[in-house]
């Protein structure tokens, strides 16, 4: 195909997310004290991504000291927004400093037991001896490189680009601007972004103008509104398409 550089998801594309995320869950409840269940995981992995929804779409409310940062965050604003998943997954009852610091506890723990997505390492592998290839993830980039180094990926990856270093998270369209500015050389037609979410990758792809390649792992039904440049159900299938 006509592409130089493929962009990658990393939760979900690269990494089994919600493996890596019930690693660290049962870590943060240890240093609670609590006892792990599968009920509970599954609770906590519904708040976290429909906290992380609602945050794409501009649902969670800031405090007023917070809203005049724009761009890239201050690290209270960070914590901040992170403990809030842990604040609703115990109901308020804790306080906020103490949210933040069981939320540090989550946080290491994702970049300690990582698992990667089948055919991963092969095709990263591969593809990098053709295309650069880049990370564009909303989660944090010092964990991002902590996930590739243990999957034993991060060499074929020639930059990570996260929302903690620009300060939006994808789909939006400032995500792709700090992109833009970030190469002088940049042209869309380069580019094919490759993820799991129809929202977030797909959406981030058609919002910009770039090529999507649409990760349908689970064998998901195409929501209408979203259009991605093809489709694989394996990642070991970009090896014949590119």
């Amino acid at each position: 195909m006509k592409y130089k550089i493929l962009i990658f998801d990393l939760d979900d594309t690269l990494i089994d997310n919600k493996e890596n995320v019930r690693a660290a869950f049962k870590r943060m409840l240890a240093y609670r004290g609590l006892v792990y269940s599968g009920s509970e995981f599954e609770h906590w992995y519904g708040i976290d991504k429909r906290f992380w929804s609602d945050w794409q779409d501009g649902l969670v409310e800031l405090p007023a000291r917070f809203k005049h940062e724009v761009g890239k965050k201050s690290h209270e604003y960070l914590d901040w927004v992170r403990a809030q998943r842990v604040l609703l997954y115990f109901n308020n009852s804790i306080r906020l400093e103490y949210a933040i610091e069981l939320n540090n506890v989550f946080m290491k723990a994702l970049g300690e037991t990582i698992h990667a997505i089948d055919g991963t390492h092969s095709t990263l592998q591969y593809l990098s001896k053709r295309y650069k290839l880049l990370v564009a993830t909303n989660g944090p980039k010092i964990a991002t490189k902590q996930k590739l180094e243990k999957i034993g990926c991060r060499q074929y990856i020639t930059e990570i680009l996260s929302a903690d270093m620009f300060g939006y998270m994808k789909p939006k369209i400032e995500f792709f601007e700090a992109i833009e500015k970030k190469y002088a050389d940049f042209n869309r037609s380069d580019y094919l972004i490759i993820g799991d979410s129809l929202k977030s990758d797909v959406g981030f792809g058609m919002n910009v103008g770039i090529d999507s390649c649409w990760f349908n792992k689970d064998n998901d039904e195409l929501d209408d509104r979203y259009q991605p440049t093809i489709s694989i159900h394996k990642l070991s299938e970009l090896v014949d398409m590119l």
